[in-house]
Parts: structure tokens; C-alpha cells; sequence
């Protein structure tokens, strides 16, 4: 039987994977239909689409090792729960919040980046603190 922590960092991977390959199929939906295969062109749509997949692709996969680093260690299954979710509902909105044409700076996407920073600050320093109470 796999351990609980484990089961949980393969729910939260798995569905960080599903988010992440949503957004590629959206940029590639946005590509055929402004008829651009490399680049953006000069559709703002495509170009917003293209971030939000990029911006998952950028933190993400550092995040679910992390994680999994976590999980090597012995954290719980509740800690990895609760980083697993909280990252992926800040991918989320930060992924809404950026493909939102004309709206400035809306607020899901600065919520899901400041929720990103903080995952990958408090995992951080759980690693680190690991480091030092071994």
C-alpha cells in the first residue's frame, strides 16, 4: 500500500498536469484561430494565453518538487495536501487573471502570484528547517 503522503503528492501532481495541459490546449486553440503557428502575432488574446502557460510552466514543476522533496522526508499528508491546493488554486487564478482582456491587473491574477510566492516560500523554509533538525 503507498503511503498517504505519496497519494497525495500524486493527486496534486496529477491535477497540476491537468491544469498545465488545459492551458497548452488553450494556447493552441488560440493559435489556430488566429492562424499564427509560431509566435503571437499580434492577437493580445494569444499572447495572454502563451503567459498563462508559460507562467505555470515557470513555477509549477519547482514547486511539485519541492513537494515531493517533502514527502521524501516525512511531512504529512495533510502539509502536502495543503500545498498541493494552495497551488493550485493560485495557477489557477493566476491563469484566469491574466487572460482577462481589458482589465489592467485583475485581481485573481495578482492573488495567484502572491499565493504562488508564499507556496514556494514556505516550502522553502521547510526544506531548509528540515536541513537543520535532521
Amino acid at each position: 500500500m503507498m503511503d498517504q503522503s505519496l497519494e497525495a503528492f500524486a493527486l496534486w501532481t496529477g491535477l497540476n498536469l491537468v491544469l498545465t495541459l488545459f492551458l497548452g490546449l488553450n494556447v493552441t486553440r488560440h493559435r489556430a484561430k488566429e492562424g499564427v503557428s509560431v509566435g503571437t502575432g499580434s492577437s493580445p488574446s494569444l499572447e495572454r494565453a502563451v503567459r498563462a502557460h508559460g507562467n505555470n510552466i515557470e513555477y509549477v514543476p519547482g514547486a511539485l518538487i519541492g513537494i515531493f522533496v517533502l514527502v521524501a522526508l516525512g511531512y504529512s499528508a495533510l502539509i502536502v495536501h495543503l500545498l498541493g491546493l494552495v497551488l493550485l488554486l493560485a495557477r489557477v487564478g493566476h491563469a484566469y487573471g491574466i487572460q482577462q482582456l481589458g482589465v489592467a491587473l485583475p485581481k485573481s491574477r495578482v492573488l495567484g502570484n502572491i499565493l504562488t510566492w508564499i507556496i514556494y516560500l514556505v516550502i522553502s523554509c521547510l526544506l531548509v528547517f528540515s536541513f537543520f533538525t535532521s
